[in-house]
């Protein structure tokens, strides 16, 4: 079961965050049921936005796995860090832009 303390932990600090950093892209966001720690995914077409993030929380950004969405390939960039002594873990999937062949 949940604990509503370690709930309670990570959703003050997203609303800190979020309080603090107006200006930060909007995201979806979801907190963890067993550990304190905040996910969210950034709704962009750039890395623009998780790169906002980075620059507000530090850490670091990777680029992570790929896979098939409504026929596009996505490959998911990943920004972990630590925000007020709860982990979070925000992401942005971006298209694969195919690459020409040559004849």
């Amino acid at each position: 079961m949940a604990n509503n303390s370690t709930q309670l932990s990570a959703a003050t600090a997203l609303t800190q965050l979020l309080m603090e950093h107006p200006d930060l892209p909007e995201a979806g966001w979801s907190i963890g049921s067993v550990m304190a720690e905040l996910r969210g995914f950034v709704h962009t077409d750039s890395l623009a936005g998780l790169l906002a993030y980075q620059e507000v929380l530090g850490g670091d950004v990777h680029v992570a796995n790929c896979y098939e969405h409504l026929g596009r390939t996505m490959r998911r960039h990943v920004l972990n860090a630590v925000w007020r002594d709860v982990p979070v873990e925000v992401v942005v999937a971006l298209p694969v832009h195919a690459e020409a062949v040559a004849a």
